[in-house]
């Protein structure tokens, strides 16, 4: 993915396309699992809430 298509999808996140944030995550996928190990053990509520954090917040994202 260029850069630029990654600032159009980014673009369509934030403006709230469902599909573009699900994109994201999915891209942002293996970061986030390895962000969700808790005392060496993966935990996947904390996932949740990463993903949570994320969707959230990422309208709040300036470009």
């Amino acid at each position: 993915m260029t850069a630029h298509e990654f600032r159009a999808l980014l673009q369509r996140a934030i403006s709230g396309d469902n599909s573009a944030i699900e994109l994201i995550l999915l891209m942002y996928m293996p970061i986030i699992n390895r962000y969700s190990v808790i005392d060496g053990k993966f935990d996947d509520d904390c996932r949740q809430y990463i993903l949570m954090h994320i969707s959230l917040n990422l309208r709040k994202f300036v470009i």
